[in-house]
């Protein structure tokens, strides 16, 4: 005889993981073999069922399936109506009508024994196993939300632990027993009422917590209650935008100069609209070291100035939420950074009475040369202002020391020349030295 450990163990996988018995040796004790048994076992959908597979020569009839408890020697129940459900009646599979009727709730041996009409016949003992159990189910469960945020930041979960009772298939609250709760990171127990009736609240902390089940576990008090699970019901966390105000003390600085500071504002989109959020780690590195400050009650800090700057430069600063419902947020500030030129050298002379010949050279000693390099030449008459553009180089070229330009300009007075470079914001202005041409 088995042990009764050994039975409860087998039980218990059974009712967890819905174990086929099918394929069972059958023991045959006589004359026929010419059927045999390819499977004996509960219906795994309906707790009252027994589900018979019977091959033979010919047609198989006159079945008789006798129970026997684990625990006793004498049949708990034999059953002898039974009905074609798939298959034909040479080959095919059988159940009983109506329900099983057990005295107990427990593990039953299945013997089998039948005839065919070719005059075959069939005793087999110990083909399967019938186990006469409480179906459970938690069909009605359901959540009080399926989207969190900032200002609802769990999930309750409630329903009812029913269970179908093999024999009368009567389904009934299962009161007194545990249902689990899972959430991924979150778990709880809690214990059904009267009515089979469960709630329970989970908090929500975790980004990648998008799932709350209940379930009927394993029951080493109640092993013949088969193990059950609601569905599993989504959960979506919805972030609350926050954004990061950012203000440098210049967004324009001089080939190799620094921006003194930047100040940084955390705020977050509250209800009642863009709030501070005191007390977090705002981060930049776009200074010496990577730094990390605290924001004060206004949600702001003060970085310190940058290295010097010798290109185009981009300030960063940004948050990593520390809280899931919190969205992080980033800002970045483009900062200009002027690149010199200079004129090395400029000549205005006169050819004839009616031109002028203009020749310089330009420099650029920071990181970029602009391209094309347009130069415009200059006329005043008094040198003093009342400056006029008489033509532009469109481009100065290198020549080895330095971008040299040349032009003619008509011109049969006398006055004062120079030429000037403003090609765009990315450079500083510059005008070279003043040179005066008489007339002949």
């Amino acid at each position: 005889m088995a042990s009764r450990r050994a039975v409860l163990a087998l039980a218990s996988a059974l009712l967890a993981g819905g174990l086929v018995m099918s394929g069972t040796t059958v023991a045959q004790a006589d004359t026929g073999t010419g059927i045999t048994v390819r499977e004996a076992h509960n219906d795994w959908s309906n707790n009252g069922k027994l589900v018979l597979g019977l091959t033979a020569q010919s047609a198989v009839k006159d079945i008789k399936v006798s129970l026997y408890s684990m625990a006793a020697t004498e049949t708990s129940a034999t059953v002898t109506r039974f009905e074609l459900t798939s298959g034909t009646a040479e080959d095919g599979t059988w159940t009983n009508v109506g329900r099983v009727q057990l005295p107990a709730l427990g593990s039953y041996r299945i013997d089998v024994s039948a005839t065919d009409a070719g005059g075959d016949t069939l005793t087999a003992t110990g083909v399967g196993y019938f186990y006469y159990s409480v179906q459970t189910n938690l069909k009605d469960a359901k959540v009080d939300r399926t989207t969190v945020d900032y200002d609802h930041r769990t999930v309750t979960i409630s329903g009812h632990l029913m269970g179908q009772w093999p024999g009368s298939g009567v389904i009934t609250p299962m009161g007194g027993l545990t249902v689990a709760v899972n959430s991924r990171m979150e778990y709880a127990e809690v214990t059904t009422g009267v009515d089979g009736g469960f709630t329970a609240t989970l908090p929500v902390t975790d980004i990648y917590q998008n799932t709350i089940e209940a379930s009927f576990d394993y029951d080493p008090n109640h092993i013949f209650y088969s193990q059950s699970r609601s569905r599993e019901f989504p959960i979506t966390i919805k972030q609350t935008p926050t954004k990061v105000v950012q203000t440098p003390s210049t967004r324009r600085v001089p080939f190799k100069g620094v921006v003194d500071s930047t100040s940084s504002t955390l705020l977050w989109k509250s209800p009642i609209g863009w709030q501070p959020l005191a007390g977090k780690r705002l981060g930049s590195n776009s200074f010496p070291d990577y730094v990390q400050l605290t924001t004060d009650a206004n949600g702001t800090v003060q970085f310190p100035a940058t290295t010097p700057l010798w290109s185009n430069y981009t300030i960063s600063s940004g948050w990593s939420s520390d809280d899931i419902f919190l969205a992080g947020a980033s800002a970045g500030s483009e900062i200009t950074v002027v690149q010199p030129a200079a004129f090395q050298a400029f000549a205005a002379t006169r050819t004839d009475a009616a031109t002028v010949d203009v020749t310089g050279e330009m420099n650029f000693a920071g990181t970029w040369t602009p391209a094309p390099i347009a130069v415009d030449i200059q006329y005043s008459a008094t040198g003093k202002g009342g400056w006029t553009t008489v033509t532009t180089v469109p481009s100065a070229n290198w020549n080895g020391q330095g971008y040299a330009f040349s032009a003619t300009v008509p011109s049969a007075g006398a006055g004062y020349w120079r030429a000037s470079f403003t090609n765009s914001p990315q450079w500083e202005k510059a005008v070279s030295k003043v040179v005066q041409v008489p007339a002949l």
